[in-house]
């Protein structure tokens, strides 16, 4: 598609998103506009980017998330030249966002059980998964800089809840995964469960009340947090929908909107920090 066809496109997914206050709408949006971001990137013509001002400020976040899938499947998770098309194909002031889904791309081709059933129907041709070669984490996350590493350990935490039966084996699994920074994984982790259970907010907020360790509690807390940023971000006025219903969950709801602020202040919304 062109550079306006691609703009169209996720500006009509965004307009939906703001316009209905039904939380599945402006998620299943997230998920089609991240699936736009992939396309865009592994089919850019010269000169296509995402550094294009007519691009609207709300939709730049989840398009440089869904270029980092893209980004993966073009470089073949070669770490240099992977780096290099993040950082050509970026605004440079949400440059950091692809590499979340850096991590989510290591998550995906982890070797378990999960990546054998997905190869098997990749090669039925029920399932468009690019055939890449895993990376051994460790080595590989020595070349790039902290906050890339931060991030990809987001990332990964997201790709292993989705992979797990519920929120204590994902964070078991991201504890025995020693290469990557643990409370990134948790963050990633409450972000995606925030995302996943949209239409029952107040069990996704009273999960993070519950959460027995203290340091566990603070990583996954500001998942959560960071989940309603992104809504909002994308979505302005998301927020006032929200009836929290406890303290806790007020408090969240307070930081989300802090978090906003700043960002606008900014000018840019941070890449997945809280």
């Amino acid at each position: 598609m062109s550079q306006q066809d691609f703009i169209e496109r996720m500006s009509e997914i965004q307009g939906r998103a703001v316009s209905t206050p039904d939380m599945r709408v402006k998620t299943t949006g997230f998920w089609a506009m991240e699936s736009l971001g992939a396309t865009f990137v592994r089919n850019a013509r010269p000169g296509q980017t995402l550094n294009d001002p007519d691009l609207p400020v709300t939709i730049r976040p989840i398009a440089h998330c869904g270029m980092g899938v893209g980004a993966v499947e073009v470089s073949g998770f070669e770490a240099r030249k992977l780096i290099d098309l993040i950082e050509s194909f970026s605004n440079p002031d949400y440059g950091m966002f692809p590499y979340d889904n850096v991590g989510s791309m290591l998550g995906v081709y982890e070797p378990d059980i999960f990546t054998t059933l997905a190869r098997g129907l990749t090669l039925a041709g029920l399932l468009p998964i690019a055939p890449l070669r895993w990376p051994e984490p460790r080595n590989y996350l020595r070349s790039f800089p902290p906050e890339a590493r931060r991030l990809i350990a987001h990332g990964y935490g997201r790709m292993v809840y989705f992979k797990s039966h519920n929120i204590a084996t994902a964070i078991q699994a991201v504890g025995r995964a020693e290469a990557f920074e643990f409370g990134a994984c948790v963050q990633g982790i409450a972000f995606a469960y925030s995302m996943a259970n949209h239409g029952d907010l107040h069990r996704v907020w009273r999960a993070g009340e519950r959460m027995p360790l203290e340091e566990v509690g603070r990583h996954f807390n500001n998942g959560l947090v960071y989940a309603m940023e992104f809504w909002e971000w994308m979505a302005p006025g998301t927020l006032d929908t929200f009836a929290p219903g406890t303290s806790h969950a007020a408090s969240l709801i307070d930081a989300a909107r802090r978090g906003v602020a700043a960002g606008r202040a900014h000018g840019a919304l941070p890449a997945f920090s809280v």
